[in-house]
């Protein structure tokens, strides 16, 4: 058998399917969609498969049927495929630095039109340049139009911090946009996709009758891969994962579920698997940690450091779909840019209340925001992955005297400068331990209900369970006396496990930690 070829840095649906990389059947949803309706949204987060989901749209409705020999529209729909002319414009791939950069990145797409189709231009503003190559071109070619937009936000994204350019944006693509509405007799089909939905109601309010389908059960799975779909066309390369690596193939799958999937996308709870991350995986024959290998977005990023931001409330995040669906430069939510950009994902749904539940995917995902929340906090302190294995060891073994020393040795990487700003974050230490321990594979539960308060910290290993309180220019004295009033050991006094308690006192002065007290049962 021949051995799969799998397209990790290709998303054009020709490509793919010419050079023979696996493709994940999606055509049924693109059958679907066209037999449906006209004007549609998509929003999913970077490299999820929107691109290809485009090129793939633009394949069918160019009528390369060849392309599609075995596919499930190729059944879907018989006899003959009718040819449209189609427009396709990508908005990512350009640096958006001022006015200018954005009419000139669409005249650019207007030009080649206007060549392409031998239209003389009449027009100077680009909605009169882009209302008249629609018109022209469905006279010529005797049919609708196709027009397929990919990454609408990238420009709104690239200014959501600097308010001037941002308006000046969403005004142009305002314009821009709403020619597809006074055109409509003209088009066959349209396609928006984009990663974050900017005050959808003022950028498409010209285009009253875009179906977004991005919370829509039916096309829950339209990007990404399912769990029938990872086991049916992706088996090959999960059982060279397997054999490569000496695991079971039920191994294997446990071990790419627990890594990538648990994506929702609607009330469905389809579960999604990341595709990037997935097909890495197939390609490389190992677990790794890809989608998020790049870092956070440069605004989550931002958000995180200049705002005193609970990180530790992201997981478990109760909002309304309201809220997940709309950002501004007015009000940039971290909640909800967390969610679209893919570093949250749907939980639970309630229909009573009509709330979501929010929390990371998978442990890729975890990793990948606390690692990046960590490197913000304390950037250079990390000697990086011996000195998480060590503080790990600590604890498995039942030797948090060594814990309490390599995490003095750990915090004491915090430059100065930075801790002179310290003031700014009343949780930051919270947030630090808190990232430490996740990162570190142990079970954590932060700010732990009891019935006389909320401990700090409670730390569970196979023979160990450690109830940590943290004191900030307290003592570790102070933390201890919290921990034995309260009664914070008390849900685990039927436990098999020995119990440690662990009072830890912070210094702002030296960034560390100061003083420290334990106590076993």
């Amino acid at each position: 058998m021949e051995e799969q070829r799998y397209p990790v840095s290709q998303a054009d649906f020709e490509t793919i399917r010419e050079r023979g990389f696996v493709y994940v059947d999606k055509t049924g949803y693109i059958h679907r969609l066209v037999s449906d309706g006209v004007f549609y949204f998509l929003g999913r987060p970077r490299r999820f498969g929107k691109s290809l989901l485009i090129s793939t749209i633009k394949a069918y409705f160019e009528g390369k049927r060849n392309l599609f020999k075995g596919l499930a529209i190729d059944r879907l729909q018989q006899g003959e495929w009718k040819r449209f002319p189609v427009l396709h414009l990508n908005l990512s791939g350009k640096a958006y630095v001022d006015g200018g950069s954005l009419t000139s990145h669409l005249g650019m797409y207007l030009d080649d039109w206007e060549s392409s189709f031998k239209i003389e231009k009449r027009q100077d503003s680009v909605e009169g340049r882009f209302t008249e190559i629609i018109r022209r071109v469905s006279e010529t070619c005797g049919s609708r139009v196709v027009i397929l937009i990919d990454e609408y936000d990238s420009p709104l994204s690239a200014a959501i911090d600097k308010p001037e350019l941002f308006e000046l944006y969403r005004d142009q693509l305002h314009g821009f946009y709403s020619v597809l509405k006074a055109m409509e007799s003209h088009i066959q089909f349209c396609m928006l996709t984009g990663v974050t939905k900017f005050g959808k109601v003022s950028v498409f309010s010209g285009l009253n009758n875009l179906d977004d389908i991005t919370f829509n059960d039916v096309y829950a799975g339209v990007c990404g891969i399912t769990e029938s779909e990872l086991h049916g066309c992706l088996n090959p390369g999960v059982s060279k994962l397997a054999s490569k690596r000496g695991w079971s193939e039920d191994e294997a799958y446990r071990r790419l579920k627990f890594h990538y999937d648990g994506y929702h996308f609607s009330e469905s709870m389809l579960d999604v698997y990341n595709p990037y991350s997935v097909l890495k995986a197939m390609a490389e024959s190992r677990i790794r940690s890809y989608w998020c290998s790049s870092g956070l977005p440069t605004l989550l990023s931002k958000m995180l450091r200049e705002e005193d931001y609970n990180i530790e409330g992201l997981n478990g995040s109760i909002v309304s779909e309201q809220k997940l669906d709309n950002l501004s430069v007015y009000q940039r939510d971290a909640v909800s840019l967390f969610y679209q950009t893919g570093y949250l994902t749907i939980k639970r749904y309630d229909e009573d209340t009509q709330l979501y539940t929010l929390g990371y995917p998978n442990r890729e995902v975890e990793q990948g925001i606390l690692g990046n929340v960590l490197g913000l906090y304390v950037p250079g302190s990390m000697d990086a992955d011996a000195r998480t294995v060590q503080l790990r060891e600590c604890l498995r073994k039942g030797d948090p005297d060594r814990f309490v020393a390599e995490l003095r040795a750990y915090l004491s990487g915090i430059p100065s400068k930075l801790r002179s700003r310290i003031g700014k974050y009343e949780n930051y230490y919270h947030t630090v331990f808190y990232c430490i321990l996740s990162l570190i594979g142990l079970d954590i539960d932060v700010e732990y209900n009891t019935s006389e308060g909320f401990i700090d910290s409670v730390v569970k290993t196979r023979d160990y369970i450690y109830v940590i309180e943290l004191k900030l220019n307290g003592t570790a004295e102070d933390a201890m006396r919290q921990i034995e009033e309260k009664h914070y050991a008390s849900p685990f006094a039927t436990d098999a496990r020995r119990l440690y308690r662990l009072g830890l006192g912070f210094s702002k002065a030296t960034g560390t930690v100061d003083s420290y007290e334990i106590r076993s049962i």
